[in-house]
């Protein structure tokens, strides 16, 4: 029986390549794209059926993270293998919390990648050896913890911030009114518990996020 595939990247270029690398594989269908976890989760809803959710971390609207915890909670069937090209101790032990069963990093080869997709939809999880490494070493950005908590969203904000947008500018980039800006502006300086503008925008620096 095949194992039917969902795949999640804002990254058409990538997402067509980690389809055509599937394709190659006879056990495997892809039962449906999105470029988002909101559109994910929409396919979910609407019927689509797979056997493992492959997300990127790295999504608009609605991240990796966002939409592995809702799966887990709505379509406890669906296992999930979370990508990205970010090699972050912090985030991979939240998306553990969330509830993955494996995690790869983007660079991953068609062999890796059809292992964990076996190993995961059998039940098993599979944790590349880079993510293993990863895990095994210690945290040097004492920002980590803080740049998890922060939504896709959030982070599109404390990044047009810092480049010295305006509530305007930012609104017409993201489609969203100035004054939705101001609320996710105020909400990341509370978050984050930083000193006004400036301390987001030193935050911004300090994380090569500009």
């Amino acid at each position: 029986m095949n194992i039917k595939i969902l795949l999640a990247d804002d990254h058409q270029l990538v997402r067509k390549g980690f389809r055509a690398l599937l394709e190659e594989l006879d056990f495997v269908e892809v039962v449906g794209e999105a470029a988002n976890g909101k559109e994910a989760i929409s396919l979910l809803r609407n019927g689509a059926k797979p056997n493992v959710a492959l997300l990127d971390y790295e999504m608009p609207q609605m991240n990796g993270l966002e939409a592995t915890e809702e799966i887990k909670r709505d379509f406890l069937g669906v296992k999930v293998i979370m990508l990205t090209m970010l090699q972050s101790k912090d985030l991979i032990e939240e998306a553990v919390k969330k509830g993955v069963s494996g995690f790869l990093f983007k660079n991953t080869s068609l062999e890796e990648l059809s292992d964990a997709i076996q190993r995961v939809a059998s039940g098993d999880t599979y944790f590349s050896s880079d993510v293993t490494l990863t895990l095994l070493k210690p945290a040097h950005n004492p920002d980590a913890p803080l740049l998890a908590l922060l939504s896709s969203r959030e982070m599109e904000i404390i990044k047009l911030v810092a480049q010295g947008l305006s509530s305007t500018e930012i609104g017409q980039q993201l489609f969203i009114s100035p004054r939705t800006v101001d609320t996710h502006r105020n909400n990341i300086i509370q978050k984050l518990e930083l000193n006004g503008i400036a301390g987001l925008v030193q935050f911004a620096v300090r994380n090569k996020l500009v």
